[in-house]
């Protein structure tokens, strides 16, 4: 019977990372982006507002097409398409956070960025990210 009850019981470390990247990591790259946006000048500046651009419009596909009763037309299937595209695995939905945190990252290095504490703490956020990624993958 002890085997049977383990079989239904959810790993923690998976939900942990499911609920991660579906209600919170883009989200806060994307206010990084959006801070880094209004602050910083130059290159940085564009490179940060691709980040945030990039970051609204995957929440947008996200939260929009249930929202407006769209699930099953043509724009609800796009926003699926957008929102569910993979990286190493078809359907993990992990493009779009890594490239709203790469553009990011690449904000860092050019011209005109400033406060190098968002640049910490999106390193923090992406490290914990990836790092349960790579976790579950295993």
């Amino acid at each position: 019977m002890n085997n049977l009850s383990t079989l239904f019981e959810p790993n923690y470390t998976i939900l942990t990372f499911l609920m991660i990247k579906t209600f919170f990591y883009i989200e806060t790259i994307g206010a990084f982006a959006l801070i880094r946006t209004l602050i910083a000048t130059g290159p940085s500046r564009l490179m940060s507002f691709g980040a945030f651009l990039l970051a609204l419009i995957g929440v947008a596909a996200k939260y929009i097409p249930p929202l407006a009763g769209l699930t099953g037309e043509m724009p609800g299937r796009i926003a699926a398409y957008i929102v569910n595209q993979g990286i190493i695995t078809s359907g993990s939905g992990m493009a779009l956070p890594i490239a709203v945190s790469i553009l990011f990252a690449l904000s860092w290095r050019l011209r005109g960025h400033r406060w190098w504490a968002l640049d910490a703490l999106h390193l923090i956020c992406a490290l914990g990210f990836f790092g349960l990624w790579i976790y579950t993958l295993l």
